[in-house]
C-alpha cells in the first residue's frame, strides 16, 4: 500500500499548504523528493505472434523486479520502435494489486511480412552466423522483417563478425529471389556484384569426355554471374542428361570450386563429377490410354535388358505425343515414372499418358479458288466435320495436291488452323495462290 498511501499524503499536503500562511517567513524545510519509479510487479505483452514476450521484454530491457517508471518505459518502447521490427508500440501502467509497485501492459503491433534469411559467398559457415546474430538479436528468427533498421542492423552484426575472421569486404543486405525458395528471401552477400562465370571444368568425368560436359555447360553458362543454386540447376539441366543417356543416373555432382580466372575478368568453376553405376532397363509400361501394351511398346521402340538412355526415353514420349494428337488428342501429355533398384542396378519405367479431350474437325474454308475448282478439291479432303482432327493432315493434304499437280498454275499454299479449346474443334483454311 506503499504507493497508494504516497498519493493520498502529497494530495493532503498540498491541501494543508493552501490552507495555512504563516505572518512571518521561517526557514524552509527541504524534503527528500517523492519517488518516481517502483518495482515492476508483473509484465505483460500483448498483440504478438511472430515473437515471444520472452523476445521482446528482452529487446526492450525490462523485467519483472526491476525499479521503473514513465522515464523507463518510455525507454522502452522507444528501444522497440527503433528495432524496426513492430509498426507500433503503446504502454500503460498502474499501481498493483497491494500498491507496491507497477502492473505493465505492452501493446505491440509487428511488422506482417516476414522473410527468410539466407547468406551467400560469405567466408563463414552459415550456422556460426546465425549463432551469432541469435546472440546479438533477442528478436532473431528463422524469418525477420526486411525494413531498413533490420537490414542495416544485421549487415553491421554480420560485418563485425566477418571483421574477426579477417574478412573487411563490405556486406550488402536486400530482398531477392531463389531458384529453391517460392518466396522472396533476405540475402546477405558481399555488396560486389558477382563474378561472372568465365570457364567451366570437370573432374573424375568417368567415361562421358570432360569436353562433351563443357560444350553443353558453355553454351548456358558462360558470361552468366555465379551463383551456386543457379548453377546447379544448369548442371541438372546440360550435364544430368548427358549421364542419364548412358545409363549412369545415380551422376552426383558434391563439389563445386571456384577461383578468379587468370586469363579474364571472371571466375572458372571446377565441378567433381561422381559418375556412378550403370543401370539397364528392366521393364516398361503404359497406363491412362487405350492401345495394347504391343502397340505402345512398338511406338516407343525401347528395348528391355539393355543400358537405359534416357534420351531414347524422352524421344519416345515424343512419340507417344505425336501419335495421340495425329487421332485427335491436341493436348496429349505424359510423364515417366522411374522405378530404381539401386542394388540390381535397374531401373523400370511407366508411362503416365494422359491424352486429353478428344479434338474434331469444325469448319473447313478454302480461299484463292473458284467456285468450279473449290467443289473438285473438298472431294479430295478425307476428314468430315465432327471427326477425329489430325493435326498433321491440313500440311499432308497440301502436299498431295502439289506433288500431283492438280493445278498447273498454283504459285504458293498455306495451311492455318484455329483452335477453340472450349468446344474442342479445329477450324482449318486453305490458301491458294494461283
Amino acid at each position: 500500500m506503499r504507493l497508494v498511501a504516497l498519493f493520498v499524503m502529497l494530495a493532503w499536503g498540498a491541501v494543508l499548504s493552501s490552507a495555512q500562511t504563516p505572518k512571518h517567513p521561517k526557514a524552509a524545510t527541504t524534503l527528500p523528493p517523492a519517488p518516481t519509479a517502483y518495482p515492476i510487479e508483473s509484465l505483460i505483452i500483448e498483440g504478438n505472434r511472430a515473437h515471444t514476450a520472452g523476445q521482446i521484454l528482452a529487446a526492450a530491457n525490462l523485467r519483472v523486479g526491476q525499479s521503473a517508471g514513465k522515464a523507463e518505459f518510455d525507454a522502452a518502447r522507444e528501444k522497440l520502435v527503433a528495432t524496426g521490427v513492430f509498426d507500433n508500440v503503446s504502454y500503460h501502467f498502474a499501481p498493483s494489486k497491494d500498491g507496491e509497485g507497477y502492473d505493465v501492459v505492452f501493446e505491440v503491433a509487428e511488422v506482417a511480412q516476414l522473410y527468410p534469411i539466407r547468406f551467400e559467398e560469405l567466408p563463414a559457415n552459415d550456422q556460426d552466423i546465425r549463432a551469432w546474430l541469435k546472440q546479438k538479436d533477442p528478436l532473431f528468427g528463422d524469418k525477420i522483417p526486411a525494413t531498413k533498421p533490420v537490414v542495416d542492423r544485421y549487415t553491421g552484426w554480420i560485418s563485425e563478425f566477418l571483421a574477426a575472421h579477417d574478412y573487411h569486404g563490405a556486406i550488402a543486405g536486400k530482398l531477392t529471389s531463389q531458384p529453391d525458395a517460392e518466396d522472396l528471401v533476405l540475402l546477405f552477400r558481399p555488396a560486389k556484384g558477382r563474378p561472372s562465370i568465365a570457364h567451366v571444368l570437370f573432374t573424375g568425368t568417368g567415361a562421358v569426355p570432360s569436353g562433351e560436359l563443357q560444350t553443353a555447360m558453355y553454351v548456358v553458362a558462360i558470361g552468366v554471374p555465379y551463383q551456386e543454386a543457379i548453377f546447379r540447376q544448369l548442371l541438372d539441366n546440360q550435364a544430368r542428361p548427358i549421364y542419364e543417356a548412358h545409363g549412369m543416373l545415380r551422376v552426383a555432382f558434391p563439389k563445386i570450386d571456384i577461383a578468379p580466372a587468370k586469363d579474364v575478368d571472371g571466375v572458372s568453376v571446377t565441378v567433381q563429377v561422381i559418375p556412378g553405376p550403370v543401370y539397364k532397363l528392366a521393364r516398361v509400361t503404359f497406363v491412362g490410354a487405350d492401345y495394347s501394351r504391343s502397340e505402345w511398346q512398338d511406338l516407343s521402340k525401347l528395348k528391355t535388358n539393355q543400358t537405359v538412355n534416357f534420351d531414347e526415353v524422352k524421344a519416345a514420349q515424343d512419340r507417344i505425343r505425336a501419335d495421340q494428337r495425329r487421332v485427335g488428342h491436341l493436348d496429349a501429355a505424359s510423364q515417366v515414372k522411374r522405378d530404381v533398384n539401386d542394388d540390381e542396378h535397374t531401373v523400370s519405367i511407366e508411362f503416365q499418358i494422359n491424352p486429353g479431350p478428344l479434338y474434331t474437325l469444325g469448319k473447313l474454308n478454302i480461299v484463292g479458288l473458284d467456285i468450279e475448282t473449290e467443289p473438285e478439291l473438298r472431294k479430295m479432303w478425307v476428314i468430315a466435320p465432327g471427326k477425329p482432327f489430325n493435326v498433321e493432315y491440313p500440311d499432308h493434304f497440301l502436299s498431295r495436291v502439289k506433288e500431283g499437280e492438280v493445278f498447273d498454275d498454283l504459285k504458293t499454299t498455306r495451311a492455318e488452323t484455329k483452335i477453340n479449346a472450349r468446344a474442342h474443334t479445329v477450324d482449318v483454311t486453305l490458301f491458294f495462290n494461283k
